[in-house]
Formats: C-alpha cells, structure tokens, sequence
C-alpha cells in the first residue's frame, strides 16, 4: 500500500516546500523505530508506539461511518502500532505509520461486515422449486470502502496522532469512498430468477383523501398476487367487496354519464393500470372494458373499467411458470409491477399505446418486439367515449 503521511500546521515556509517534503519522506523511511530518549532535538524523526504517544488518552477514537453504519476504534486497540514522529518545534509534530497492517485489518472487519449486507437494489425475486412458491432473494450486491476510503481513515488517523487534542475524531464516508460489488449467485436461483417485464404508474394528484384510500386498499389488496400457469385472475375477486368492513370508502364514480358518490369509487384507476402493466408483461387479457367517459390518469384507449356485477377485468397467465403482481402506492403515484422468469421471457418485450381517432375515439395497439425487432403491432380495438358532462365535479371512477 501506498504509505501516507499526515502533516500538522507548520509556520516555516521552508518546511513547507516540495523538496522539504520528499527529504522528510526519505529520512522517515530509512531511520530505524527506536524508544526515543527525553531529550531529541528538534527536525530528528524518532520512533515510537500510538499506545506511547497516546498514553494520557488511550479512549480517543477514530470512529467510521459508512452506510448508515458506525465502526470505531480506540487509540489502545492500535497500542503496540509504531509510528515515526517528528517535532516541529513550534507545537505542531508530523507524523508516519511505516506498518499500516493494523489499520488494514480495521477496514477488512469493517468491509466484512459490509458484505454482510446486500443492497435494497441487489435484492430480486426467485421461483423457489421446493416450496412451489416466489420468494425474496437478498441479493449479493454490498458496498466495500475502496482506496479513496481508506486514504480518508488513516489520514484521519495521522491528524490524530499529530495533534494535542482529546477529543474523537470522526470519518463520514460518502459514495466517492465505497464501491459496489457483486457476489456469486447460486446456479439454482439464478435459473429461476424473476424480472420487471411489466409496468405502468399513474398519478392520483388532486385525488380526496377517500378516492385515495380506496386505491391504497385495492393495490395492498392485489400486491404480492401469484398468478400459477394456467390460473385467471378477476380484478373484482381480486380487490374485495366494495364494502366499509373491507376498507372502502364513498368517492366520485361513473354511472350513466355523470360522476356520482359510490363505494370504492376510484378503483377503475387500480384496474386500468393493471391493464396496462399486465398488457406490457405479455399476460393474456380476457375481458376489459373502457370507461363511459375520459380518465384523467391514462390516454383514452388505455383504461380499464370495471363495476360489480358487470364489468370486470380478466387475465389468464399463459406462461409455463408463475408471474408476480407488484402493487403500491408512493407519494402521489400508483405502481403496478408484473414479474416473469427472467430467462424464458428474455428477447422479447410488449409495449401498449394507442392512436387517436375521430373525436372521443381510440384505437389500442400491443406492439411486440423480439431480439430488438418489431414483429407485430396487434390491433386490440377501438375504444369510444361520451363527452364530460360540465356539472360533474373533478372527481372521477
């Protein structure tokens, strides 16, 4: 490793200067560690320990924070550590640590106990054979301090040593001091590991807190959903009884071409984002309605309705492996996720849009593309709308 040297305030210029310094450098280097005598004149390195030199305040600490973590290490702990001492004469001493042995054994245990954390953003799904079931993978993705970073300890360290002051001196390493690293993962797992293939976001701003409330509970009431090969899902089913047990409350819906107050009104924005992510995933849709009137939160075409008793959207998974339902809210946005096997579905991506017709007409697309090539741009319809009526309120299904 590179050796570092820690400098206190000097106020002779010549000390100061290039060719000063790499004297300095050359004499620490060369001079042997021996106990220093009583009486060393000043500008002469001698040797000694840190538990020598800092034996009136052997708590002091070089305390390490990093990823929300915090590593410390007493001055006597690094006790039997040598380092070449030079007095300035002036109050001010320069320091040098020729071993940093110690010191590099501090940043492995902290770098090992580093690794023993995976990132949020290592962390995947993974089809778990034995227990026939998607499960959370961990990850093996983990920061370690790099070069940069430990630079930053042991100069920390030699300002400590230089110094007269008792109290701790304290390291925050950002992201430029830390590297991300990746591990192994194991061969089973990577087979069956899951991927985003399917995705649509949605903005409720604006939205009352009860139309709120009622995309909160039909997304928490979808989220983590396994749908099995073969297996349909109805979004009805799916997102409970519009009731107040089931924590529904009374929001703006559409019925008969106004915007009235009903159970659960606000959902259709839970639906037809659904709609769009399961469409995006190459997920096979049974049933979907469009809305009477225009939606805010999607381009016309691009919604999904649904109404108990008689309107509903369906999907059936006809991949040969189970596919996850992601669903949340953040902020002022809806998510909805859907992840397939990475490796079965890898090449090949989906993409719903639509074109504006005449009017409040649109007419819905799923373009398909393999290896980076568009191989088809299916037709799904054409989807047709009545106007806003202008004494419905902002609130809408």
């Amino acid at each position: 490793m590179t050796e570092i040297h820690g400098y206190g305030r000097r106020t002779r210029r010549a000390a100061g200067t290039a060719a000063a310094t790499a004297l300095l450098t050359a004499l620490l280097c060369s001079m042997p560690l021996t106990a220093h005598a009583e009486e060393v004149p000043y500008g002469v390195p001698y040797g000694t320990t840190i538990g020598e030199l800092k034996a009136a305040i052997p708590a002091q600490r070089l305390i390490i924070k990093v990823q929300g973590y915090t590593f410390e290490k007493m001055m006597a702990e690094l006790g039997e550590t040598a380092v070449v001492v030079q007095d300035n004469g002036d109050g001010t001493r320069l320091c040098h640590i020729p071993d940093t042995s110690q010191l590099d054994s501090f940043v492995a245990d902290i770098n090992a106990a580093l690794a023993g954390v995976p990132t949020e953003d290592g962390a995947f799904y993974y089809y778990d054979t034995a227990t026939n079931s998607i499960q959370t993978y961990p990850g093996v993705s983990y920061y370690q301090i790099n070069a940069a970073g430990k630079e930053r300890i042991y100069v920390t360290l030699l300002q400590i040593l230089a110094g007269s002051g008792i109290e701790d001196q304290t390291v925050e390493l950002g992201e430029a001091d830390v590297e991300l690293t990746n591990g192994e993962i194991p061969q089973e797992i990577a087979l069956n590991k899951y991927s985003l293939e399917g995705s649509c976001t949605t903005s409720f701003r604006g939205s009352s807190s009860n139309r709120i409330q009622n995309i909160r509970v039909a997304s928490g009431n979808l989220n983590q959903t396994v749908l099995y090969p073969g297996e349909v899902i109805s979004m009805n089913r799916a997102f409970l009884p519009r009731t107040y047990a089931n924590g529904y409350r009374e929001a703006g819906a559409y019925s008969g071409g106004k915007v009235v107050p009903a159970i659960g009104g606000g959902i259709c924005q839970v639906s037809s984002t659904v709609y769009n992510a399961v469409m995006n995933s190459g997920l096979t849709v049974l049933e979907r309605h469009a809305h009477s009137m225009p939606v805010s939160y999607l381009p016309l075409g691009m919604d999904a309705a649904i109404a108990s008793g008689s309107k509903d959207l369906r999907v059936r998974n006809d991949y040969p492996f189970p596919v996850l339902f992601e669903a949340y809210t953040e902020g002022k946005n809806l998510t909805v996720n859907v992840y397939t096997n990475e490796l079965m579905t890898a090449g090949t991506s989906y993409r719903l849009h639509a074109v504006r017709k005449g009017g409040l007409a649109a007419a819905a697309y799923l373009e398909v593309t393999v290896d980076g090539v568009v191989t088809e741009d299916r037709s799904l319809g054409t989807s047709r709308y009545s106007p806003m009526r202008k004494d419905n309120g902002a609130e809408e299904d």
